[in-house]
C-alpha cells in the first residue's frame, strides 16, 4: 500500500517508495539510474545509426554504418542484469531481450534477398520504437522510485 502525499498545488501524488511500501535503497536507486541512462544511450545511437544509414544511402561509405552497429550490441546485454539488480518489472527486465532478438535479426535481413532486405529498415524503426518504450518507463521508475 503506497502514502499519498499532499504537494503546494494540492494534487496528490504516490509516495516515493516502492508499491510494497518499503523505501528504495541507495544501490536499487543508482542500478535504476544506470538502466535509464543505458536506454537512453541506446535510443540516441540509434537515431545516430539511422543517420549513418541516411549517409551510406546518399553516397557515403557504408563502413560507418556497419561498425556503428556492431557498438550497440552489448548495450541491450548490459540492461538485463542492471534491471534485476534495480528491481525492476519484468517488462523492463525482458524488453531488452527482445531487441537483442531483433538486433540479430537486422544481420539476417541486411544479408538476405531484396524483398526480406527491406524489412531491415522496417525492423530498425520497431527496435526504436521498444527503445523508446523502455526509456519512457526506466525514468518513470526512477522518477517514482517505484517498480516501472
Amino acid at each position: 500500500m503506497s502514502r499519498v502525499v499532499e504537494s503546494r498545488s494540492s494534487r496528490a501524488f504516490p509516495a516515493r517508495t516502492e508499491d510494497s511500501g518499503t523505501p528504495v535503497t541507495f544501490p536499487v536507486r543508482m542500478a535504476r539510474i544506470f538502466y535509464a541512462l543505458l536506454s537512453t544511450v541506446f535510443v540516441v545511437c540509434i537515431l545516430i545509426q539511422v543517420f549513418f544509414a541516411g549517409m551510406g544511402a546518399f553516397g557515403a561509405d557504408w563502413s560507418y554504418h556497419v561498425t556503428f552497429g556492431h557498438l550497440l550490441e552489448p548495450l541491450p546485454l548490459l540492461m538485463i542484469p542492471v534491471a534485476f539488480f534495480g528491481r525492476l518489472s519484468w517488462r523492463l527486465r525482458l524488453l531488452p531481450l527482445a531487441l537483442v532478438v531483433l538486433s540479430g535479426m537486422q544481420y539476417a535481413l541486411a544479408g538476405a534477398a531484396v524483398p526480406a532486405a527491406a524489412l531491415h529498415p522496417v525492423n530498425a524503426l520497431l527496435i526504436l520504437l521498444i527503445g523508446l518504450f523502455i526509456v519512457r518507463r526506466a525514468w518513470t521508475a526512477v522518477a517514482w522510485r517505484r517498480k516501472g
